[in-house]
């Protein structure tokens, strides 16, 4: 394996280890911005409507969500959601993302990132993010500005901002062009493995399989570098 000039990542459950979604927990905390509650709803009813609509739209599916290419950001969804239902709240669009996010799925850096980012800082590799998520990109940029403050990456690509969703290879294209590279000078590391793992593979992109903070069952895949810690992965850039 060549030395990368580039390593991408993916957000969630790669960089920042996401806790259980809890959905009612994100709307009741949304609920206390409301000014106007028609119908005086609760946060369970509200969510009951979100999933309904989410189910009707294919988004979220675990086991299919590597079949949606297009990403319906949040900022377009939440206010489809709450108007239909009557309700008024006094947040921007990012701001519901953000409140609703905070409480429905706090995030914790997974073990060892920091200081593999910084390792990698210092061999001179630059670093960039690219991530299939709904939230509007400035909310997802804090988050991991705030969970990760030493990181130097140079973009944090977003489906939300950019509609295209892993594994289409357009939004790993649009990541090479941004840092001016060739697909194998780069590599990308994940832990969803058809949106991650065969996406940057047919990118051209090498593929790192990183399952230390895996929230979904797997299959392993011999034919592809697979690592449970950031410093198992550190010791293959080393030799």
């Amino acid at each position: 394996m060549d030395m990368p000039k580039m390593v991408l990542f993916d957000y969630g459950q790669t960089l920042i280890a996401e806790h259980q979604f809890n959905g009612i927990k994100g709307t009741e905390a949304v609920l206390e911005y409301a000014t106007k509650n028609k119908y005086n709803l609760t946060a369970e009813q509200i969510q009951a409507r979100a999933n309904e609509t989410n189910q009707e739209l294919g988004r979220f599916d675990p086991e299919k969500r590597h079949l949606s290419q297009i990403e319906i950001p949040n900022t377009m969804f939440t206010p489809y959601l709450y108007e239909s239902l009557g309700i008024e709240i006094e947040l921007s669009n990012s701001g519901i993302d953000r409140v609703f996010w905070d409480a429905a799925s706090p995030g914790t850096p997974t073990e060892g990132i920091e200081d593999f980012l910084e390792y990698l800082g210092n061999k001179g590799i630059r670093t960039g993010v690219i991530s299939n998520i709904a939230y509007a990109q400035p909310v997802v940029a804090e988050r991991i500005n705030r969970l990760l403050p030493e990181n130097k990456f140079e973009f944090i690509i977003t489906s939300s901002n950019y509609i295209f969703r892993k594994p289409n290879k357009r939004i790993f294209g649009l990541a090479l062009e941004k840092a001016g590279i060739r697909p194998d000078e780069a590599w990308y590391i994940g832990d969803q493995y058809e949106c991650d793992i065969k996406g940057a593979a047919n990118a051209g992109i090498f593929p790192v399989w990183y399952t230390g903070a895996m929230d979904l069952p797997y299959k392993e895949d011999k034919n592809i570098l697979t690592v449970k810690t950031w410093n198992e992965l550190e010791e293959c850039i080393g030799t």
